[in-house]
């Protein structure tokens, strides 16, 4: 039973690390082009699922349980999420903050 738990916190990890390449990725996105910003959408989803095959291709290999590793992923993958759109909508803000502010100097 241990190594199921340790099984799905390490898919946890990973799964953050995940979460977290999707948010660099979208931050990034925002910064530079965010009229692509919906295309990224496609990107993160894409990172997803292959995190979720490969986790699922090599849990069928192991001796743990692959529901543990799949929910341990899912959760890693899904947790972080929350707080990394809050920091999304913060970089959104101050964006179209700026945006706005240099539209009304020129409007004067």
């Amino acid at each position: 039973m241990a190594h199921n738990i340790i099984g799905a916190v390490i898919c946890a990890l990973a799964g953050f690390l995940i979460a977290y390449v999707n948010y660099i990725l979208s931050r990034k996105i925002l910064e530079t082009h965010p009229e692509k910003l919906a295309l990224s959408t496609v990107a993160r989803q894409v990172i997803q699922v292959g995190y979720l095959i490969a986790v699922y291709f090599i849990g069928s290999g192991l001796t743990v349980s692959l529901t543990y590793l799949l929910v341990g992923a899912v959760i890693g993958m899904t947790v972080p999420m929350l707080f990394f759109t809050k920091k999304l909508l913060a970089v959104n803000e101050g964006l179209s903050q700026k945006t706005n502010k240099g539209e009304e100097d020129e409007n004067g």
